[in-house]
């Protein structure tokens, strides 16, 4: 009687954390990268610290109800996690625990235990896609209709004061205009995955993609260009030839992200004196072709030098490296090398190697194999195209584990054994 009281105690849990609480997290991660964030004084990132610890709770108490013989198999079948979590451990330690670090692994738990471990129930995935559908329609058609009728409302200094229209431009309610292209071009698979589901009308379906196509294109983001050419690559591949799986493509594109690495530090260490802040005639077309990434990833390189193994612990210390790197520097003469120090990585490989080391970097690879050996969803339907996808733009925008961005939420989400539990 009391281990099936437990067992309904329990499953409210579950209930509410994936009809609500879950829900909720993918629309405040969203907004975290809209004009609200800014409008409401960050307090996006208070309310999913507070979201996350419930979560975190609810995905630790199903593993604590296994039995014991298979909390045992828990733990040796999720030995990466642990390990990739101890490392992180060992970093905030180093760290004299800084708060940024101890946030950071705060939420590199919140998706590797927390998302991974609470169930999601049949059927429960088309939920979140609606839920992101809406809100994705909601700012980029937003964005681009104030934009566009502007000089027709005379709303131009309404604008400038409310949203983001002086940096952004045409992605003026978005937090950057590379969040706005990743997210129309997230859609435009979405369309793709969800046009032979039956869930909606196809004629919807259709619409709704090509409008995301159109919306990318305004935004102007290489990275989702780049991500969404990837992903048609990787579904004719899948189409056409017979012992390419969805499973395999997906191996197959993290494995290259990984090693597209190679290149980039042989530049950075072989073109040049790693710790010049000059660029030889070579380095300055990489830095070119990479629309200036280049030097980013170089002046990460350089700092990541004092902490390769255990890393810096988050990418707000990575950054501080970096800003430490230049600050006694001619700023007139190296004035590039210091408007690099304010961005972000803009590479999640680079930036997850500065935030965790290169030790922390290799277990959470191993995480991802693992899960993407062990996931069914990938073999179903097309979400490996959304797999593809994020692995690819993460070579060009720090979107990884160590950001609080949608894609890590969807990634996991995949990922986990139940997601598509209704369509089988």
């Amino acid at each position: 009687m009391q281990s099936e009281l437990n067992k309904n105690w329990l499953e409210s849990l579950n209930r509410l954390c994936r009809d609500c609480l879950m829900p909720i997290m993918l629309v405040l991660l969203f907004l975290y990268n809209t004009i609200i964030n800014a409008l409401i004084g960050g307090k996006v990132e208070t309310l999913q610290n507070l979201l996350a610890v419930a979560v975190i709770a609810v995905a630790i108490l199903n593993i604590i109800a296994h039995s014991k013989r298979n909390l045992l198999l828990w733990f040796k079948s999720n030995i990466f996690v642990l390990g990739y979590i101890i490392v992180r451990l060992i970093t905030i330690i180093r760290t004299g625990f800084d708060y940024s670090a101890v946030r950071s692994v705060f939420f590199e738990v919140f998706f590797l235990i927390g998302v991974t471990n609470c169930t999601l129930g049949a059927g429960k995935q088309n939920r979140y896609v609606f839920i992101f559908a809406v809100l994705e329609l909601a700012f980029s058609f937003g964005s681009l209709f104030l934009y566009y009728t502007m000089p027709f409302l005379g709303t131009e200094n309404l604008l400038l004061e409310f949203t983001n229209l002086e940096q952004q431009g045409r992605a003026l309610l978005f937090g950057n205009t590379n969040a706005a292209g990743i997210m129309c071009a997230f859609s435009v698979i979405l369309a793709v995955i969800y046009y032979n589901k039956n869930l909606f009308s196809k004629k919807i379906i259709i619409l709704y993609g090509i409008y995301n196509f159109i919306a990318m294109l305004l935004f102007g983001c290489r990275s989702a260009d780049l991500g969404l050419i990837a992903a048609v690559i990787a579904l004719v591949l899948v189409s056409k030839i017979k012992f390419i799986t969805g499973k395999r493509i997906v191996v197959v594109s993290l494995i290259c992200a990984v090693l597209s690495l190679v290149p980039i530090y042989y530049c950075i260490f072989n073109l040049n004196n790693y710790s010049s802040y000059e660029m030889t005639e070579k380095e300055a077309i990489v830095n070119d072709i990479s629309t200036g990434r280049y030097l980013i990833w170089k002046q990460c390189a350089i700092t990541q030098t004092d902490n390769a193994i255990f890393g810096m612990g988050s990418l707000k210390l990575e950054q501080e490296a970096r800003r430490t790197l230049v600050e006694d520097i001619d700023q007139n003469y190296y004035w590039r090398m210091v408007q690099a120090s304010e961005l972000g990585p803009h590479n999640g490989y680079i930036g997850l190697i500065s935030g965790t080391g290169v030790l922390g970097f290799f277990m959470f690879i191993a995480c991802l194999l693992q899960m993407i050996y062990r996931c069914r969803n990938l073999g179903n339907d097309k979400w490996y195209l959304l797999m593809v996808f994020i692995f690819v733009i993460n070579c060009f925008e720090s979107l990884f584990i160590l950001n609080r961005f949608f894609s890590c939420f969807f990634m996991f989400m995949i990922l986990k054994e139940d997601f598509q539990e209704a369509e089988r």
